[in-house]
């Protein structure tokens, strides 16, 4: 599981909160399956390419990195990748150099030094859901922002839930993984870590999606000179991250249990609604 510093911290069981109708419902797809764990060396060069990247989309604008779905899901993909190899133990080769310096039985990350690992889109959806703007609006005004700017900020907060989109994209896809477990289970078939690690892709995956949008719509909201303020008042809160790893095989027990109680759906679509079953 990679950790923040910030109080906002997605834990890998977390299930779901907020709805939004009538957003496009997509399936769990048994046939998706989890990337495979590579080898050291190609995750060096996975984590040195992303880098790579990162850098040159931060020399060009915060916008043009916030815009880039493609970093995005390059993110999602390699932090697949470390967070996996960690939970079963492999061997990693030194990737001090692209930030990730060896910490107990994972990494410590510097964020000021290595933004790439918690990027300007990502401090967007993890801060700004949840800022209160009568504290945080003068602070910006004080940096350039104009009370028209503010009001921008404010009312696309409002008026984009990203609990509620975020929950519409992945309650189809918790219900459908629910009823693979069943049927597996009613045909005597074994739910195993590949099955779980197929659904966790999937719907870790569609998060990223969802956050991207949220945090593009948002940055459009506001002209570039603003996008540069926000991107300045954020970095200067940046500190420190971890990457530690997870028990995965009391990870897997724990959602396979959740997703063979026989109400699950009806509790998940009540609790991710706001009504408590």
């Amino acid at each position: 599981m990679h950790v923040s510093s910030y109080p906002r911290v997605i834990a890998w069981l977390l299930m779901l909160a907020g709805f939004a109708a009538g957003a496009q419902a997509v399936e769990f797809d048994e046939k998706v399956k989890a990337p495979m764990v590579r080898g050291g060396a190609e995750i060096k060069a996975q984590a040195e390419s992303y880098s790579a990247s990162y850098a040159r989309m931060s020399a060009a604008s915060p916008v043009e990195m916030v815009s880039s779905k493609v970093l995005a899901l390059d993110l999602f993909e390699l932090k697949w990748q470390i967070e996996r190899a960690l939970e079963d133990k492999r061997p990693l080769e030194d990737l001090s150099a692209v930030g990730l310096v060896k910490y107990e039985n994972g990494f410590r990350i510097d964020y000021k030094t290595f933004p790439q690992w918690n990027p300007f889109s990502k401090v967007l959806t993890d801060l700004v859901p949840t800022m209160q703007m009568d504290a945080v609006g003068p602070q910006l005004i004080a940096r350039g922002f104009r009370e028209s700017d503010i009001a921008a900020l404010r009312s696309y907060v409002e008026t984009h839930d990203l609990k509620a989109a975020t929950s519409a994209k992945t309650l189809p896809l918790a219900i459908g993984f629910s009823k693979a477990v069943k049927k597996y289970d009613k045909i005597k078939r074994p739910a195993g870590k590949d099955l779980v690690f197929s659904f966790l892709y999937q719907r870790d995956k569609a998060i990223v999606e969802v956050n991207h949008a949220w945090s593009e719509g948002l940055v459009s909201a506001l002209d570039d000179q603003r996008v540069r303020i926000l991107h300045s008042y954020f970095s200067e809160m940046l500190s420190t991250g971890y990457f530690f790893p997870d028990d995965a095989d009391a990870g897997v027990a724990n959602l396979l249990a959740i997703m063979r109680l026989p109400d699950y759906e009806q509790r998940a679509t009540a609790e991710a609604k706001g009504v408590t079953p």
